[in-house]
């Protein structure tokens, strides 16, 4: 099984009238909870709905301790944090919550994750 990648050309957006080529994944659609859950299920002894459970859970949960501020890491998977960017300011005094420009969910893959895809194969089509 391999990666399938496409050729793609992209302008400089610097110089719009140079541009190269790029390699990027060829996108093969979206697999949802319910595939997941199926597949976990069929790799433990536990139901489909107790797997669709505890998803639906984890979705839930995991929000909850990231408002508390805490990273959430979950073992042999990876680690969630929040990141908010925000305006600046000549002096620290003039800055409050207000000027949080937005917020965002980064996750950084745990070391056995990354593993993983160490044999990854590609594909050009």
């Amino acid at each position: 099984m391999a990666v399938k990648l496409k050729k793609i050309q992209r302008k400089n957006p610097q110089n719009v009238t140079l541009s190269k080529w790029y390699l990027t994944q060829e996108t093969a659609g979206n697999v949802g909870a319910s595939e997941i859950a199926k597949e976990i299920e069929g790799r433990s002894a536990l139901s489909l709905g107790d797997v669709q459970s505890v998803l639906s859970n984890l979705v839930e949960v995991l929000p909850l301790f990231l408002k508390l501020g805490q990273s959430v890491k979950l073992e042999g998977f990876g680690t969630f944090r929040i990141s908010v960017s925000s305006e600046g300011m000549a002096t620290a005094d003039e800055l409050s919550a207000h000027h949080v420009g937005g917020v965002k969910i980064v996750f950084l893959p745990s070391v056995e994750l990354k593993r993983k895809l160490e044999n990854i194969t590609f594909e050009i089509v």
